[in-house]
C-alpha cells in the first residue's frame, strides 16, 4: 500500500495529464480550423505552400465528415494547381456525392468542375466535358464568374485537344469575358493567348500574330515574364509553320531568356526536336525525342514515335521506320479521334437536351403551381369577397338604426331652435336700446382719445428723431475714421508715386547716360528687371520663362541691350571690363540655345 504522500502526488500527475489531454482535444478542432482557412487563402497566390499545408494533415486529425468533405476537396484543389495529374476520381466522388444533393450553387459549381479536372488528367475527355458542362450550368445561377470562366476555359481545352477549333475558339472568348469581369490580371493574358492559338491551328496567321501581340503586351504591363516566354514560344511555332527559320530561332531564344525552364516542358521538346529535325541536326533532335518519349504524356509520346519514323526514313532505315510507325499508330489509335469528338459533341448535346427537357418540366410544374396558386387566390378573393359584402350589410343596418335614432333628435332640435330664435329677437330688441345710451356716452370719450392719439403721436416721433440722430452720429465718427485712413492712404500713394517716379528716371537716365554720369548702384541693377517689365510689356518675365537657364546677372544684360545701351556703357554701368561684357553677351547666347547669332535680335523678338 502506497504512503500518503505518494498517493496525492500520483492523484496529482493524473490530473495534470488529464487537463493537458483535455485542452490539447478542446484545440484540436480551432487548429484544424485555421489550417483549412490557411490552405484555402494561400490557394491561388502560393498552391505549393497550400499543398504542403494539406499533405501535413493527415485523415486521423480528421473529426467529422464536414472535416473529411472540405481536407479532401482542397486537396484536390491543390494538386490541380500545382499541376500534379490526378490518376484516381475517389477522393473526388467522395466530395462530389456529398454535395450533389446540396442547396450550395457555388460549391457545387466547384466540385463539378473539380470533378471535370480529374477526368480531363485521366483522359476520359467524355466524362470531363459532361462535368464541365454541369459545372456551367450551375455557375450560371450563381455570380461565380472566375469559376464560370474556368470552366469554359477548360472546354475550350478539351475542344482544342479533339481538333474542335471553332469551338474552342467560341469557349476561350467566354472564358476571357468572364476573367475581365473579376479583373483576373494572371488569366487574362492566358486567354488572349489561347485565342491566338486556335487561329495558329485554323491557319489564320495575321489573326493569331495579333493575339500573340495583345497577350504579350498585357504579360508585360502585369510584369508576368513567364506568360511573356509561353507566347514567344508560340510565336516561334507560327513561323515554323509558314517557314521562317530564322525568326523561329530567334523567337525561341527570346522566349528562353524570358524563362529558362520553359525546355522542361514535354510540349516545348517536342518543337524543339522538332526544329533541330527540320535543319539537319538529328542528334540534337533525339536529345528532346528521347525525353518526351519517357513522358507520361500519350500524346507527347505519340508525336515522338513520329519524329521518330521520319528520321529513320530520312536515313534510309525503313526497317526501324516502320517499327516506330507502327508504335505510334498503336498509340494513335489509343488517343480520342475525330470520332470521338463527335461522341463528345453528341454527348454534351445530349446533356443540354436533357437540361432543355429538364427546364421545361421545371416550368411546367411552375405552370401548375402558378394555376393552383391561382384558383387558391380566386378561392380566398371569393371569401373575402362574401365576407366583406355580409360585413357591409350589418354595417348598412347599424346605420340605418343611427338614423332613426337621429331623425328623433333632430325634431326635438328644431322645436328648440324655434324658442331660441324668439328669445333672440327679444335680445337684439334689449340690445339695441343699450347701444343708443351707449353712443351718447362714447362721443363724450372720442374727444378725449383724439388729444390723447396725437400725444402718442409726438412722443413716438421724438423718440424715433433721437434714434435717428444717435445713427447719424455714428455714421458721422465713422466717416471721420475713413478721412484719417485716407490721408494716410494718400501719403503712402505720394510716397509710392515718388518711388515709380524715381524708378521710371532710372530708365530715362539710362537712355540719356553717358561716361561721367553716376553708375548703377546694387539696388538700381535688382530694380532694373522690375521696371522693365512695367516698361515693355513684361519684358524681363518674359525672358525668364522662354529661357530659364538666364541667371539674375544675364536678365540685367538683356534689360540693358533692349534699352539701346551699347557695349562699352554697359561695361562702365556695372563696373567691368569691356572683354567681360563680350564674353557675358556669348554664354547668355548659350544658353538661350538660339540659332539667331546676333543677341540684339533675339531680344527684339521678345515683346
Amino acid at each position: 500500500m502506497l504512503p500518503l504522500s505518494a498517493t496525492f502526488r500520483l492523484l496529482g500527475l493524473s490530473l495534470v495529464v488529464l487537463l493537458f489531454v483535455g485542452c490539447f482535444s478542446c484545440n484540436n478542432k480551432p487548429r484544424l480550423k485555421r489550417q483549412f482557412v490557411l490552405a484555402d487563402s494561400l490557394m491561388l497566390i502560393r498552391p505549393d505552400s497550400a499543398l504542403k499545408i494539406l499533405e501535413g494533415m493527415t485523415e486521423n486529425d480528421l473529426n467529422s465528415e464536414k472535416e473529411k468533405i472540405d481536407y479532401y476537396l482542397l486537396l484536390v484543389e491543390a494538386k490541380d494547381k500545382n499541376y500534379i495529374k490526378h490518376k484516381s476520381d475517389s477522393l473526388i466522388n467522395y466530395v462530389y456525392n456529398a454535395y450533389k444533393n446540396r442547396e450550395d450553387n457555388a460549391m457545387k459549381a466547384k466540385v463539378l468542375f473539380f470533378k471535370g479536372r480529374v477526368y480531363h488528367d485521366m483522359e476520359k475527355f467524355e466524362d470531363a466535358a459532361l462535368y464541365y458542362k454541369k459545372a456551367e450550368t450551375v455557375a450560371k445561377k450563381t455570380k461565380s464568374y472566375r469559376l464560370l470562366g474556368l470552366v469554359y476555359n477548360e472546354l475550350g481545352g478539351v475542344s482544342m485537344w479533339l481538333s474542335m477549333y471553332d469551338k474552342a475558339f467560341d469557349y476561350y472568348v467566354d472564358s476571357y469575358s468572364m476573367m475581365l469581369m473579376v479583373n483576373d490580371t494572371a488569366t487574362t493574358p492566358y486567354e488572349i493567348r489561347n485565342l491566338g492559338r486556335m487561329r495558329l491551328f485554323q491557319h489564320r496567321y495575321d489573326e493569331s500574330l495579333t493575339y500573340y501581340q495583345r497577350a504579350f503586351d498585357m504579360a508585360q504591363m502585369y510584369k508576368k515574364p513567364r506568360i511573356q516566354s509561353d507566347v514567344l514560344y508560340e510565336i516561334a511555332l507560327l513561323y515554323d509553320q509558314i517557314q521562317k527559320k530564322d525568326s523561329v530561332l530567334y523567337y525561341m531564344r527570346k522566349s528562353i531568356a524570358y524563362n529558362p525552364d520553359i525546355v522542361s516542358t514535354d510540349e516545348t521538346s517536342l518543337a524543339i526536336a522538332d526544329i533541330y529535325r527540320k535543319a539537319g541536326k538529328i542528334d540534337s533532335a533525339l536529345v528532346y525525342i528521347d525525353k518526351c518519349i519517357r513522358s507520361e504524356n500519350i500524346f507527347s509520346k505519340t508525336s515522338a514515335y513520329r519524329y521518330l519514323s521520319e528520321i529513320s526514313e530520312s536515313q534510309h532505315n525503313p526497317t526501324k521506320a516502320l517499327e516506330y510507325y507502327k508504335v505510334y499508330s498503336t498509340l494513335k489509335d489509343s488517343i480520342l479521334t475525330r470520332s470521338s469528338a463527335e461522341d463528345l459533341t453528341e454527348i454534351i448535346a445530349k446533356y443540354d437536351n436533357e437540361r432543355l427537357q429538364n427546364e421545361k418540366t421545371e416550368i411546367l410544374l411552375e405552370k401548375t403551381r402558378t394555376m393552383r396558386n391561382l384558383y387558391l387566390v380566386l378561392l380566398i378573393s371569393v371569401l373575402l369577397g362574401a365576407a366583406t359584402l355580409t360585413a357591409f350589410y350589418i354595417y348598412r343596418k347599424k346605420k340605418e338604426h343611427q338614423l332613426k335614432i337621429l331623425r328623433a333628435k333632430t325634431s326635438v332640435y328644431l322645436k328648440q331652435i324655434e324658442a331660441n330664435q324668439i328669445q333672440i329677437k327679444e335680445n337684439e330688441k334689449w340690445v339695441a336700446e343699450k347701444e343708443k345710451l351707449i353712443r351718447d356716452t362714447n362721443l363724450k370719450l372720442e374727444e378725449k382719445e383724439v388729444q390723447l392719439y396725437k400725444l402718442k403721436q409726438k412722443e413716438d416721433e421724438t423718440s424715433r428723431l433721437k434714434i435717428e440722430n444717435q445713427k447719424l452720429e455714428r455714421i458721422r465718427e465713422e466717416l471721420n475714421r475713413e478721412i484719417d485712413l485716407l490721408a494716410k492712404r494718400k501719403e503712402k500713394i505720394t510716397v509710392i508715386n515718388a518711388g515709380i517716379e524715381s524708378q521710371y528716371s532710372l530708365i530715362d537716365r539710362l537712355r540719356s547716360w553717358k561716361p561721367g554720369d553716376s553708375i548703377m548702384s546694387e539696388t538700381e541693377q535688382n530694380q532694373l528687371p522690375d521696371l522693365m517689365d512695367k516698361e515693355c510689356n513684361d519684358f524681363a518675365t518674359k525672358l525668364r520663362i522662354r529661357y530659364p537657364a538666364l541667371k539674375s546677372h544675364d536678365i540685367l544684360i538683356c534689360c540693358l541691350i533692349k534699352l539701346r545701351i551699347s557695349n562699352e556703357y554697359i561695361a562702365s554701368l556695372t563696373c567691368c571690363k569691356y572683354e567681360s561684357v563680350l564674353t557675358k553677351r556669348f554664354r547668355i547666347k548659350q544658353r538661350m540655345n538660339e540659332k539667331e547669332e546676333n543677341l540684339e535680335s533675339i531680344i527684339n523678338l521678345i515683346s
